[in-house]
């Protein structure tokens, strides 16, 4: 700038930097964006009703397009316009409205040959959610549109682009921004994506765009089992392959896709209903998906890729689950031909129930004699796990009231084995209960059975106190043996009840002392 220039310049206290006497045009403004005082003065002419409507504008568009690291354009811009609609109002939505079209220009340009993320546009999609509540009603939501549009163009390459992510824009602005991003969900979207605007949908949107959004994940899921998508993936996977110098072998083109197809409905579509599930169409899908057993002849692979399906729609239903459910449910869990981890995921959402109606049907589990002294074969094994898993689900669902006849269920027979955690499971379960379910439990320490001795014993290691201690010596002198794997591997080793009671009253003692303090 020359000197002429340079003196044409005076301060004003309230105004910052003002041209007093001498013509400012585009030029100007256009220089000062890389000027040590450009952006006090370009802060000066938007703050001045002295500079045309359209030199205004420009001047808070170059704070936006200005690259700077010593400068925080947004938080000049965001002082300029708060100044600007104290005094004038009409002023500041002017030039707001004035920026809109050239922000959305700058939002709508493509990519550059990168890939990369212009920074200039970055700058921009801040700039006009910064705006947003500067400019003129009737344009606001169209600016709304542009930023969330924005984000949705790319979301995995864009939403934590700038000072504000696409969950922070969403969340600020609310159901319509929200339900802007249905419009962007789709199957070829990377599943961490998806994942994402899921979230932002059922914690943000409005009942209208969560069942829409609801709608709209239980198609693509749909899309992505159809013959289309699994081609559309061997495209891009021979394309990156042949990219790489290799030969393409159509084989392993295909089983990579069915592969990949696979993650984007395990690791995307079906994690992203987690958050859509109370919505019916989504429940109703994920039932279904749960409850699709594999037919006789399929294919091993095939057998293997729909379970790990069936149990991610179980996980996804987590918090999604009502008494109309259950049946359905407990059939899932109960099925010996389904596999154990489908069968434990339904059991998990049996839980989330809490449902009394779910244990009739839980009893023959909780009967089931599994391992013995004698023999421990696979299907003994499963038997003592799903035992375990019925066990505690029973005590959880039936309360205090359960206790008694579940000690009685147990498997009593000869060389019954019970592991220590087992017990300690039932035991962790009792004294979860309200109220503490203790003159019911003291019943047990005279059970004629070891392993219902032990359950008390543990139970009033965590729930009793210095009034049971003389109930819980009396079995240190217990010469019942215990019986099971990982009784040996404790710390000290375990061979009897009565080793089990010294080792409860010790921990209740460390409990009670620690809770005096």
């Amino acid at each position: 700038m020359s000197k002429n220039i340079i003196l044409c310049w005076v301060v004003r206290v309230t105004m910052g930097v003002l041209l007093a006497g001498c013509q400012v045009d585009s030029d100007d403004v256009q220089q000062w964006k890389g000027t040590v005082k450009g952006p006090t003065r370009l802060v000066a002419v938007i703050g001045s009703d002295r500079y045309p409507d359209e030199l205004r504008t420009e001047a808070a568009m170059a704070i936006v397009e200005m690259d700077r690291s010593d400068v925080d354009a947004l938080a000049t811009l965001q002082g300029a316009l708060d100044d600007l609609r104290r005094e004038d109002p009409a002023a500041s939505e002017m030039i707001v409205g004035g920026m809109i079209p050239r922000l959305k220009a700058l939002l709508s340009e493509e990519p550059n040959e990168n890939s990369r993320l212009d920074p200039a546009q970055v700058r921009a999609k801040d700039a006009a959610y910064m705006v947003i509540p500067y400019a003129p009603e009737d344009s606001r939501e169209d600016l709304i549109r542009s930023v969330v549009g924005w984000y949705a163009a790319d979301f995995e390459g864009r939403s934590l682009a700038g000072d504000y992510s696409a969950e922070q824009v969403t969340r600020a602005l609310g159901a319509e921004a929200a339900g802007l991003l249905v419009d962007a969900l789709h199957e070829k979207m990377p599943p961490q994506a998806m994942i994402k605007i899921a979230e932002i949908i059922g914690e943000d949107g409005d009942p209208q765009t969560r069942e829409r959004a609801g709608k709209r994940l239980v198609a693509i899921e749909k899309d992505m089992e159809k013959a289309a998508f699994v081609k559309w993936l061997a495209a891009q996977i021979r394309a990156s392959i042949e990219a790489s110098g290799e030969t393409a072998d159509a084989k392993r083109v295909n089983a990579l896709a069915l592969f990949n197809r696979e993650n984007y409905i395990n690791q995307g579509a079906l994690p992203a209903m987690r958050y859509l599930g109370d919505e019916a169409v989504v429940a109703t899908r994920l039932l279904g998906i749960a409850d699709t057993k594999p037919g006789a002849n399929d294919t091993k692979a095939w057998v293997e890729r729909l379970n790990a399906r069936r149990a991610t729609a179980l996980k996804a239903l987590e918090g999604h689950v009502t008494r109309a459910h259950l049946n359905r449910l407990l059939s899932i869990a109960l099925d010996s031909s389904n596999p154990i981890e489908v069968r434990d995921y339904a059991f998990d959402r049996v839980g989330d129930i809490r449902s009394r109606k779910a244990i009739p049907r839980l009893w023959t589990l909780v009967e089931r004699q599994g391992c013995t002294a004698a023999s421990c074969s696979a299907a003994g094994k499963l038997a003592k796990r799903l035992r375990w898993r019925a066990g505690e689900l029973v005590l959880s669902l039936g309360g205090p009231a359960t206790i008694e006849p579940f000690s009685q269920r147990l498997p009593a027979s000869a060389g019954i084995q019970y592991e220590p955690e087992e017990l300690e499971g039932y035991a962790t379960r009792m004294s979860q209960m309200t109220p503490p379910p203790t003159s019911t439990v003291m019943v047990l320490l005279d059970s004629q059975q070891w392993w219902n001795r032990v359950v008390a014993l543990r139970y009033l290691e965590r729930r009793g106190g210095e009034a049971d201690i003389p109930a819980m010596k009396r079995l240190m002198s217990d010469e019942g043996e215990v019986s099971g794997e990982g009784w040996s591997e404790l710390n000290p080793p375990v061979k009897t009840v009565g080793q089990v009671a010294d080792a409860a009253i010790k921990a209740l003692r460390t409990r009670e002392q620690g809770d005096n303090k």
